[in-house]
């Protein structure tokens, strides 16, 4: 199914229930199709290998890969799914944990959130047992059923302290995570000037040049995924916070030292395929602001215009819509090699795609 952008975009965020249609034979036809094709595996979340389907009209295929080697399609991730990935992980090692660590401030807290509500909970424990706002300190989440425990770790800047612990990953085999999924630039950037070419944002690329080949000795013996920054939504007004000391201009300077520093090293992978979602949520919300208000009869409307991650009212924080999607990549890419059968094309619109509920308000970000 086609993604929605802008009027279109819009009309669905006020009616989630917007469909589009086709005829029978075409949609039969479509789906027939994109069945035929093979199972997207591979590096998925660099786009330099892989990048979304783009139709005819502009707008891109949310179920379809596109790669030198020709179009592959993409399974919608459901807890069923996911139990099936985190059993083939383990095939071969009875009574392992799997331990899936993210590692950065609330913009990585965002994608840790997204992760866990695919997970099904049999068994999830969680610490602290009640996740507060804005919350700055670490937090874990273990399935004895699943063998899976997810961590969060508040380490939103490179300093010593982040340096010290990869070190320590990288040296000692119990304590190192099976996978790190990792970035800190946006606290960098409240401490340092606007321009690229002044010390401070300097200083930012000595720091990347001492973690670089400390990342990399880790990423020689586990999975390190460096998550390219999304452009942040610039308007100003009606928002939590004026976006003067973050916005997207200054995020892509960041953004092109990371990659050019951490690129030096083929081990550390980077995560910048998803980047298109972001830049049309942000154009969306520019669109919103300018055309409409949700209907304050209507629950739903209510519901979605009080949740900041969805109305646009939080100009760094990518709103559900995106991240969802950047979710569904980000399973793909883990777990498309181990499951190779009995899978669903993802083929959600753009606003429901990866299970498309509104977390609940003790997941809610609205601060750094």
């Amino acid at each position: 199914m086609e993604v929605l952008f802008f009027n279109d975009f819009l009309r669905t965020m006020c009616n989630t229930d917007i469909e589009i249609q086709r005829p029978p034979n075409v949609a039969q036809a479509n789906l027939f199709a994109e069945n035929e094709l093979p199972l997207c595996i591979g590096n998925l979340i660099d786009e330099r290998e892989y990048h979304y389907a783009k139709e005819t009209k502009g707008s891109y295929k949310s179920n379809r890969l596109m790669s030198d080697g020709g179009a592959c399609k993409l399974v919608q991730y459901t807890a069923s799914h996911i139990t099936a990935c985190l059993d083939a992980m383990k095939e071969g090692q009875p009574g392992q944990m799997l331990h899936f660590l993210f590692m950065g401030d609330s913009r990585i807290r965002q994608q840790y959130f997204n992760i866990v509500r695919l997970i099904p909970d049999f068994d999830k424990i969680s610490q602290p047992t009640i996740i507060p706002n804005a919350y700055h300190e670490n937090i874990e989440i273990t399935s004895q059923v699943l063998g899976l425990r997810l961590s969060f770790k508040w380490l939103p800047l490179i300093d010593d302290d982040l340096i010290e612990t990869i070190r320590r990953w990288a040296i000692n085999e119990t304590e190192r995570p099976h996978l790190i999924f990792l970035s800190m630039s946006v606290h960098h950037m409240f401490r340092y000037a606007v321009f690229p070419h002044d010390n401070d944002f300097l200083a930012y690329e000595d720091e990347l040049v001492a973690l670089a080949p400390v990342l990399a000795h880790l990423a020689n013996v586990t999975q390190v995924i460096w998550l390219n920054q999304y452009p942040s939504v610039d308007f100003y007004g009606n928002i939590t916070d004026p976006n003067t000391s973050v916005f997207s201009e200054k995020i892509h300077f960041f953004n092109i030292a990371a990659r050019r520093i951490l690129g030096n090293y083929p081990s550390i992978r980077m995560y910048d395929s998803s980047n298109l979602w972001a830049v049309e949520y942000s154009r969306s919300c520019i669109v919103f602001q300018r055309e409409g208000k949700f209907n304050a009869t209507s629950i739903k409307s209510y519901i979605i215009s009080n949740n900041i991650y969805v109305s646009c009212k939080d100009f760094v924080h990518t709103g559900y819509s995106a991240l969802s999607q950047a979710t569904q990549l980000l399973l793909n890419d883990i777990c498309n090699e181990h499951q190779v059968s009995d899978v669903t094309v993802y083929s959600k619109h753009f606003l429901g795609g990866g299970g498309g509920e509104i977390p609940d308000g003790d997941l809610s970000d609205n601060k750094f």
